[in-house]
């Protein structure tokens, strides 16, 4: 027989007001942007810094922001137990072998659908401290809270598959953004794309219990697709060759966390929320 599931009111608080928080200060810092352009405020080298500095430390920041609101509502955390709850980790080991599994995986999802833009190799190093800042540190938010307290609930499958969704609508304002990378993208590939890379990012939370290990997958993703190799996948509308790489990515991790749960350990969900 299953377990039966439940959330308290208190962690329905939680999950709740991360959302608030999280879609209110990411869309509250799209909308200026977009305002910015639409009422030509700014141009030329200010417009660029402002573009950036905004996207980066505005939305791109807000689901640690939300993160840290909630907890520090709910557990009175301060910025030092904070930074400490995104670096823990159980396993150092452990924990690292997963970091490259995973990118492997990211990386044969995105070769075999991209074509390689010809960029020096050592850009790789240049890339990802940037795509930390550039979408990783979201995961301290979406992984690291709103994901466990969603596993209270649902089923892990079924809590990473709406998490995946909420996500992607998360990032809708910035279609409207101009020069954002997302204007070129098809919603329906992209929201696809959010899905497969959020049971990913999921799956090595739970296999790890590291949002830093999350962090860095995230940054990989990122630096791999569309900082090395082309973004046709989310360019263009889904097709069967992508459908068919995204079940079967979704497939392997799936099978990696069962066998380490059948052989090894895994993380309760909600252990660090």
């Amino acid at each position: 027989m299953n377990q039966r599931r439940t959330i308290t009111k208190e962690d329905s608080r939680t999950l709740w007001g991360y959302l608030f928080y999280a879609f209110a200060l990411a869309w509250g810092t799209e909308f200026i942007m977009i305002a910015v352009y639409h009422f030509n405020l700014l141009s030329g080298g200010a417009a660029l810094f402002f573009h950036f500095t905004i996207l980066g430390f505005g939305a791109g920041l807000a689901p640690a922001y939300a993160a840290f609101i909630v907890q520090r509502k709910r557990y009175g955390i301060t910025v030092k137990d904070f930074c400490k709850q995104i670096l823990y980790t159980t396993d150092v080991g452990k924990t690292i072998f997963f970091i490259i599994v995973f990118a492997l995986i990211q990386f044969v999802a995105c070769v075999v659908q991209e074509s390689y833009l010809g960029n020096p190799w050592y850009l790789f190093i240049l890339y990802i401290p940037l795509m930390i800042f550039g979408g990783g540190l979201e995961e301290i938010g979406w992984r690291g809270v709103f994901q466990p307290l969603l596993e209270k609930r649902f089923s892990f499958i079924m809590a990473a598959l709406i998490e995946g969704v909420i996500w992607s609508l998360w990032h809708l304002p910035l279609w409207f953004v101009p020069n954002a990378s997302q204007g070129s993208m098809n919603f329906l590939a992209f929201s696809l794309y959010t899905v497969t890379l959020g049971i990913t990012l999921a799956t090595i939370y739970r296999l790890t219990d590291s949002i830093w290990a999350g962090i860095l997958i995230h940054a990989w993703g990122n630096t791999v697709l569309g900082g090395m190799y082309t973004l046709a996948s989310l360019n263009n509308f889904p097709n069967t060759k992508t459908l068919i790489v995204y079940a079967i990515q979704i497939l392997v991790i799936l099978l990696i966390m069962t066998f380490q749960k059948k052989y090894g350990k895994v993380s309760q969900p909600g252990s660090n929320v």
